[in-house]
């Protein structure tokens, strides 16, 4: 790359912001600290930093009294006064607290939100939020924003993260690194010095800043003795029950997944401390006769009366649905429940005594359930259907607690865990489930290979073509199941995180559309024509555009992107259908459509948000419509 030549008169005003986040070091270096280094060590640039506030900094830039500034959310105001780099990463926009939990829109119900004043576009967003979800707040700008941390407050994703109390309330911008107009033939150089190595490095800190505050909570939070003990500890042990979906050991890279490892390897990540694995694949008996003897620091167990007697427990870091399920051929009216486990507990409250068998590992009780010899287990596992083939019924019973257990010597390890536990916020909760989904299909996927493999060994040698072509037809099934909407034939929302992932910044036509009447038809006439109703959709969709973009989102939810320029006969054509299809007609269901027409240099997920707006305005006109965003 030709380097611009500057000579040590030529100085370079680089803009820093004086805020505690933007110089938080983690792998000891800070956001500012990465900025400095693409000036004054890539570019080469004889830099002269101005300190100030946010709002100063970007004022700084637009009146060109300094040539330049880190992270610039991009907006229309912005990008008509100074000139942006490539997009480094992209930001949402949160209401947060320091203090107050906030756990849906709902808890802002009534309350006051401070805002930095004359922020308009966040403030809009807010606004379209708390309209879309029927909030009544009290919006107040203020000039300083962090005067206002223990109430709740509106700022980007990077100030939030800060606040363990977080709610999403939408997409805010790409950030890109702002220049002065007058320097130009910069912004190539800038370019490629993010390109090369500079938007990883902050792309990296920011995924790495949650962790380095949620640390910092704890470490807070920890008393003298506590410190003291986890100086001293060089690792924690514990163990866990192989083969349920909440733990499933892998034998052959010997290792656990599920919620179970998840929460705990979080855990180990929060106190910096390993946690190793132990007795693996050994039978549950076994390792609950291992924690009794104190060679096990702590397990997961359920908090039965027999269970508090003899250990004591931390607080639930989060809480899994219990399942009844059935055999539905089955004559057989016994329960099987697992000893000393909640699902005991639960059966007691709704079979007699005389009905329940016990089992002594989880196994055990799946292996029960596959002989026939109960036609019903109590437990808050449902990843079985691997291994059980009969037809079967899952209902769901209630939620329990997850906790750990610890023996009554181990008081300050428990108390520990738990402050580890209190800064283990909603968001965090939400992504590990959502991982833990996607490891477990990948396991299911694995395992149906394991499987082919073995069969192998009992075949004669003309058959293994055969045993290949069934694996390859089986596996191409079974990932079509996981990637595309059974009842619609439509891709479902993994894909449509992958294509906006793949054409985040594509030009063209996003869409939403909301049926009409169908919880009403749910409701009156049973799921079975609800599920009717939206086959009968899914079909109608095809029929107008490619598959390939056409996403069943959840519910009655369909998201679409259109890059032709036939986009308005094309819905014309879809409400004809749906106007002229018996089951669509038959329980009065219609289309609300909403589009918005984007630019190249505009995010799906921003777009797909618009194009949400523009649906609900549809909704407020009876029948089939369609409506555009316009700004």
């Amino acid at each position: 790359m030709t380097m611009v030549a500057f000579s040590n008169d030529n100085t370079f005003y680089l803009g820093i912001q004086n805020y505690p986040e933007t110089e938080v070091e983690i792998d000891g270096i800070s956001i500012n600290g990465i900025i400095r280094d693409l000036f004054k060590n890539e570019l080469k640039l004889n830099v002269k930093e101005v300190h100030g506030s946010w709002r100063e900094s970007h004022n700084n830039l637009e009146k060109g009294t300094i040539d330049a500034l880190g992270l610039v959310t991009k907006n229309t105001v912005r990008k008509n006064n100074i000139l942006l780099s490539k997009p480094i990463f992209s930001e949402n926009l949160y209401v947060a607290s320091d203090k107050i939990p906030l756990d849906s829109p709902y808890d802002l119900m009534n309350q006051t939100i401070y805002v930095f004043k004359g922020d308009e576009i966040p403030i809009k967003h807010l606004k379209d939020f708390l309209e879309k979800n029927n909030i009544d707040a009290n919006i107040v700008e203020v000039d300083n924003i962090d005067d206002f941390k223990d109430n709740f407050y509106l700022d980007s994703e990077f100030i939030a993260l800060k606040s363990q109390n977080r709610l999403l309330v939408s997409f805010l911008a790409p950030v890109c690194i702002g220049v002065n107009k007058k320097y130009e033939y910069l912004l190539p150089h800038i370019n490629t010095a993010l390109n090369k190595k500079y938007s990883k490095k902050i792309s990296n800190h920011f995924k790495n800043l949650p962790l380095y505050y949620q640390r910092e909570r704890f470490q807070n939070s920890l008393t003298e003795e506590e410190k003291d003990f986890l100086s001293q500890k060089k690792f924690i042990t514990t163990s866990l029950e192989d083969d349920i979906s909440l733990s499933i050991y892998i034998k052959n890279s010997d290792k656990f997944i599920g919620i179970l490892p998840e929460y705990i390897d979080k855990i180990a990540s929060i106190i910096e401390i390993p946690i190793k694995y132990t007795y693996n694949g050994k039978k549950w008996t076994y390792i609950q006769k291992k924690f009794k003897q104190e060679e096990i620091d702590f397990l997961t167990l359920s908090t039965t009366a027999e269970g508090k007697s003899s250990y004591i427990f931390s607080e639930a870091i989060d809480y899994i649905p219990m399942h009844l399920l059935n055999h539905i051929d089955s004559g057989d009216y016994n329960v099987g429940v697992l000893k000393d486990g909640k699902s005991q507990d639960i059966g007691k409250e709704y079979f007699i005594e005389e009905d329940m068998k016990i089992y002594n590992s989880t196994a055990e009780l799946f292996e029960a359930f596959k002989k026939d010899e109960v036609g019903y287990i109590i437990s808050p596992y449902n990843i079985y259907d691997r291994d059980c083939g009969k037809q079967h019924k899952d209902i769901k019973i209630k939620d329990i607690p997850i906790n750990f257990a610890f023996s009554k010597k181990q008081k300050i390890l428990r108390d520990i865990f738990n402050k580890a536990i209190a800064v283990i916020g909603d968001i965090d909760k939400n992504e590990i489930r959502n991982f833990v989904e996607i490891d477990q299909k990948e396991y299911v996927l694995n395992i149906t290979e394991e499987a082919e493999e073995k069969k192998k060994i009992w075949y004669i040698t003309i058959f293994i073509l055969l045993v290949l072509i069934s694996k390859i037809v089986f596996q191409k099934k079974l990932t079509k199941a996981l990637k595309y909407d059974q009842l619609t034939n439509l891709p479902n929302r993994y894909l449509f995180n992958e294509f906006c992932k793949k054409n985040d910044f594509i030009k063209g036509a996003v869409i939403v559309i909301d049926l009409d009447n169908f919880k009403k038809t749910n409701d009156k006439y049973g799921h079975s024509k609800g599920d009717s109703v939206l086959s009968e959709v899914g079909k109608l969709l095809l029929d107008v555009f490619p598959r390939e973009n056409t996403f069943r989102i959840s519910g009655d939810e369909f998201y679409l992107y259109y890059g032709d320029n036939d986009l308005l006969e094309r819905l014309e054509k879809l409400i004809y259908l749906g106007k002229n299809s018996n089951i669509i007609t038959k329980y009065n269901i219609s289309f609300s459509i909403g589009y918005y027409i984007k630019n190249n240099d505009e995010s799906l997920e921003l777009s797909f948000e618009k194009a949400d707006i523009a649906m609900y305005d549809a909704k407020k006109i009876n029948g089939f419509s369609i409506m555009q965003y316009k700004k």
